[in-house]
């Protein structure tokens, strides 16, 4: 019966632990807006970019996305201008290649080469 109360206790604390750990993590990677920015370069690849309009605690900032997750950058230093040129850029130029590849493609002949004209 000692044994059993001890189990229990420790599987309760082990449970406890466990939420508040979960918790804590979940706060830290689910931020909703950036509070703070970083002067610095992205010298990761940059997949995508959201601008962070002032409202709140949230300041005015460029949310760039990589592979390993986002960082909230200063929105007028030089290097982020510069990058989001070149990510719209690099967008249009796949959208047109896009529109190129569809508009070209013709849909296939009905007509039957064996056909009496």
């Amino acid at each position: 019966m000692v044994a059993c109360a001890t189990v229990m206790k420790s599987l309760l604390l082990a449970a406890t632990v466990a939420v508040l750990t979960g918790l804590g993590s979940a706060v830290e990677k689910h931020a909703d807006c950036c509070t703070q920015v970083d002067k610095a370069e992205i010298t990761e690849t940059i997949l995508n970019f959201l601008p962070q309009k002032k409202a709140g605690r949230c300041v005015n900032a460029i949310i760039f996305q990589t592979e390993t997750g986002f960082y909230c950058s200063k929105f007028d230093a030089p290097w982020v201008r510069r990058k989001i040129r070149e990510l719209r850029k690099r967008a249009n130029t796949t959208t047109s290649l896009l529109k190129l590849i569809t508009s070209s493609s013709s849909p296939p002949s009905t007509a039957s080469p064996f056909s009496s004209s």
